[in-house]
């Protein structure tokens, strides 16, 4: 059987982040790897560590121009249909800028099964399938298609392969020290992450800090000279090792986004900044199940208050522990699974109306 056509619409950048990559690329690489499907990427010129990711599980990419609208967005991808000529093409959009009119100019054209992944944007959704990860996911009273799947909330988080094989229960991380991880993402423009160099060095305490940052952040050369010669605080650019970093640590300081389900998933609890006003909702969430501390809005965090939060966990063993298993009860990691299984069964009863009605 020929390989059905999956085009992945998302982008990555130090402006929005790598939340939409990251989520898109973890049911791309399922999708690869079943041998189903031909996986397609449309983005924006993406970090290079993100390019090589996505030759990794052979993915075809064609870039946009970083100028390009939203009309010029939907001609390259209807263009991109004509030239696959399937009866099935499955479009997933992941994009903070698309609108109802561009979900309803994909869905004339028949042979499209339209996927769009929301974080609580308002708006009106026409597609086959809305996806939803976020905790309260399902409290959202969304504007959708008669007949759309609506896939909310935790069990459809996609952890990447890369983490899904980390996993492990909160008591069997052993490590010579207190570990302390700081990401803030591809989005962290501003230079929060200073702070938190700032709060280390503010202490005599012992314990590791390792941050973690983007080999174009802006802010790197000066993260290099506040660090200096300090033993205990160890700088990373984009490092390939980066999931065992998350999966070694006691605490993490992220922003409130993907991240969050990849670190519930490994079982490391959290504190949690929103570095864009969206992100502020997910990390009070996490605080409200009793999983992270929400720090409020990244611009308000200061050396000081990051310090406190560290040296209060840091002698709080069985209350980290505890927060871990219960990240881990919410987040199994097998969204993935669960969309596709979905999509596929949703083609074929395309395929085969009678199908459904038996």
């Amino acid at each position: 059987m020929q390989a059905i056509p999956i085009i992945f619409r998302c982008d990555a950048s130090s402006e929005i982040g790598w939340g939409h990559f990251r989520r898109c690329y973890a049911l791309a690489e399922i999708a690869q790897q079943s041998g189903r499907y031909k996986v397609h990427f449309l983005c924006r010129m993406l970090p290079r560590n993100l390019e090589k990711k996505l030759k990794e599980i052979h993915a075809a990419v064609q870039v946009l121009p970083a100028e390009a609208n939203l009309e010029q967005d939907l001609q390259v991808l209807h263009s991109m249909f004509d030239m696959m000529s399937r009866k099935n093409v499955i479009v997933c959009i992941d994009h903070y800028d698309w609108t109802t009119e561009c979900f309803q100019s994909l869905k004339t054209d028949p042979r499209v099964v339209l996927l769009t992944f929301d974080d609580g944007v308002r708006r009106h959704y026409e597609c086959d399938f809305l996806i939803n990860q976020n905790l309260d996911a399902d409290s959202i009273a969304y504007s959708s298609t008669p007949g759309c799947q609506q896939l909310l909330g935790p069990k459809y988080v996609m952890i990447r392969d890369e983490i899904f094989t980390l996993r492990q229960h909160p008591t069997e991380r052993m490590a010579e020290g207190f570990q302390f991880l700081v990401t803030l993402g591809g989005g962290d423009r501003w230079g929060h992450s200073l702070k938190a160099i700032d709060a280390v060095r503010l202490s005599n305490e012992k314990f590791e800090t390792h941050l973690v940052v983007g080999g174009q952040w802006p802010h790197l050369e000066r993260a290099k000279r506040l660090i200096g010669n300090h033993p205990r605080v160890h700088l990373y650019e984009d490092p390939s090792f980066f999931p065992q970093l998350l999966a070694r640590a006691d605490l993490a300081l992220c922003g409130a986004g993907s991240t969050t389900y990849e670190l519930a998933y490994l079982g490391i609890p959290m504190l949690t900044t929103a570095l864009v006003p969206h992100q502020a909702a997910i990390g009070k969430a996490w605080e409200g199940r009793g999983i992270a501390d929400y720090l409020g809005p990244a611009e308000n965090l200061t050396p000081e208050f990051i310090l406190q939060k560290i040296l209060h966990w840091m002698d709080r063993d069985q209350e980290l522990e505890d927060r871990g298993i219960s990240a881990q009860k919410l987040i199994d990691g097998r969204g993935k699974f669960r969309v596709l299984e979905r999509v596929a069964k949703f083609i074929q009863l395309k395929r085969s109306p009678a199908a459904a009605i038996a």
